[in-house]
């Protein structure tokens, strides 16, 4: 249960707070001003909480259950248990227990001593101080990590990480700019999304320029868009998309390795246990831990995925039936196409000869 608190203190702190607070399970943070009693307070909140599976009927199902037998609308909840305070556990160890500490927030975000919750686990005050107006760290952390969704990379590059040991921000006025706007307009990701995506830094063209590049070749100054593949989910959604094949209904945990399954792919079931094979092979992070941001990687086994996954080998055929549909149309007319349909752009004219090349090659044997 140790480890299940750290879990949850450390996924709670780094997403919304950028602190690494389960550093001070086992002694008092190094380089923060973070005691082992504030991590306690914290892993106390979530020691008087309790896991349930709550039916459609509001009958709670048995924890020794088969999962296979429950009912599909079972929910899988989280509820208040018994008040617990914990006591510091010296050096990590539950076995060695130090001074009792009464669930509370962190002294280092509070202006003066921080009062003990008293609302039952104390989830409720805990979430009411992590998203204060008061707290300098959640709207900076939230706006970092959507920045770092429209622009492809952050303003502070370890987005989890807002400490001592953690990147200074590029751009702070900006940063704390957004924040304070942010806030003022009552925390709507929508309006943040928004005033980003419409913002000239946003519209400006991924196109490099040597003389700028020459200045500032990471783009630290925000003089072009930041070149960036699609996420795993984006792409497969693409590659159905474009065919028409995409199904946007909802859908409830569907399966990836169903040919038949053309969901969108959030509407995956991602396993803790084992996760799917194509997520793992296109850079999605591990579903067990705290994922600042993706790794981005190219890999001999990504290619021959491409190359012989009926999944894509499908999708491929697919597109070349619909590009090949009209009979009257010449190949330069359909590779236009095919590159507006795919890329939004035109070939150019070595795109262009490549292109026509490879078509007037005679079809593979057993090919379709």
């Amino acid at each position: 249960m140790a480890d299940e608190w750290e879990d949850r203190v450390d996924t709670v702190c780094r997403a919304l707070m950028g602190l690494t607070v389960s550093c001070a399970r086992c002694h008092d943070h190094k380089f923060d001003p973070i005691t082992a009693k504030d991590y306690y307070a914290l892993a106390g909140v979530f020691a008087s909480t309790k896991m349930i599976n709550r039916k459609p009927d509001g009958k709670t199902e048995g924890d020794d259950t088969d999962s296979g037998k429950m009912d599909g609308a079972t929910l899988h909840v989280v509820e208040d248990g018994a008040a617990t305070n914990l006591n510091v556990f010296l050096r990590g160890n539950p076995k060695q227990k130090g001074p009792l500490v009464e669930r509370r927030f962190l002294r280092v975000l509070c202006d003066s001593d921080p009062p003990a919750f008293k609302d039952g686990s104390g989830r409720a005050e805990l979430a009411a101080d992590i998203a204060s107006t008061g707290n300098p760290l959640t709207a900076r952390v939230i706006v970092n990590r959507m920045w770092a969704v429209m622009f492809g990379r952050p303003l502070v590059m370890t987005p989890s990480n807002f400490g001592h040991s953690g990147s200074q921000p590029s751009h702070p006025e900006l940063l704390d700019d957004l924040a304070v706007r942010f806030m003022q307009r009552g925390w709507s990701i929508k309006s943040l999304l928004r005033e980003m995506a419409l913002s000239s830094t946003y519209r400006q063209s991924s196109l490099s320029d040597l003389k700028k590049a020459e200045v500032d070749a990471p783009n630290m100054l925000l003089w072009r868009m930041n070149r960036r593949r699609l996420t795993v989910e984006q792409w497969r959604d693409a590659t159905l998309f474009v065919n028409g094949e995409l199904d946007l209904g909802a859908a409830k945990s569907t399966e990836l390795n169903d040919p038949a399954d053309h969901h969108r792919t959030v509407c995956a079931r991602i396993s803790r246990l084992k996760l799917n094979d194509m997520l793992a092979l296109f850079d999605y992070p591990d579903a067990n831990v705290h994922a600042e941001k993706r790794s981005i990687t190219t890999t001999p086994t990504q290619k021959l995925f491409l190359l012989n996954s009926p999944f894509i080998v499908a999708r491929a055929r697919a597109f070349a039936k619909a590009i090949a549909s009209n009979p009257a149309e010449s190949e330069p007319v359909r590779i236009r196409r095919a590159y507006l349909t795919l890329y939004s752009r035109e070939p150019d004219v070595t795109e262009m000869a490549i292109a026509v090349k490879f078509v007037s090659k005679p079809a593979m044997a057993g090919a379709k």
